[in-house]
């Protein structure tokens, strides 16, 4: 029988077959990754403007005894104007307002003077009076945005 004097060892085709096959994977991975990562930012967002709507509406439940008739947010309507959501325009959900005790209602990010969505644009709020209607919270096309259409909900008469 011959001998062989051949080494053993991975041929130039087993390599580039071994790093094609890494690439893919890479390509793979990476792609799930980064979609998990879009789908928790939409998440995020979703949740921070449910709890900027909730920490809204529970500020209109601060009523004054002295002013039964009128709700706190009738002071912070924004008409038909979508305002940017900054540390100044949401002092009052921040527990930041002077001449009201009301404590924190939302917690979320507050990033430098703004109140940032998870791609770093500000959220956007509109406050309207009661005849608001469905058609005009749809009317903000960018940016991530609360529509608080429904203040003084309870009749005064109704309120304890």
């Amino acid at each position: 029988m011959e001998k062989t004097n051949r080494k053993r060892g991975f041929t130039l085709v087993e390599l580039i077959t071994v790093i094609a096959m890494l690439i893919l994977l890479m390509g793979a991975v990476t792609s799930a990754v980064s979609g998990a990562r879009r789908r928790a930012k939409i998440q995020q967002a979703i949740s921070e403007v449910q709890e900027l709507t909730n920490a809204i509406l529970a500020y209109e439940n601060f009523i004054d005894p002295k002013k039964k008739d009128h709700s706190p947010l009738r002071d912070k309507l924004t008409g038909d104007d979508w305002v940017e959501a900054s540390k100044e325009k949401m002092k009052f959900v921040l527990g930041e307002e002077k001449d009201r005790d009301i404590p924190v209602l939302f917690n979320g990010a507050v990033r430098g003077e703004k109140i940032l969505d998870p791609w770093g644009n500000a959220y956007r709020f509109r406050i309207k009076a009661p005849d608001m209607d469905a058609d005009d919270q749809a009317g903000n096309a960018s940016g991530s945005a609360v529509a608080i259409p429904n203040i003084n909900r309870i009749p005064a008469d109704e309120v304890n």
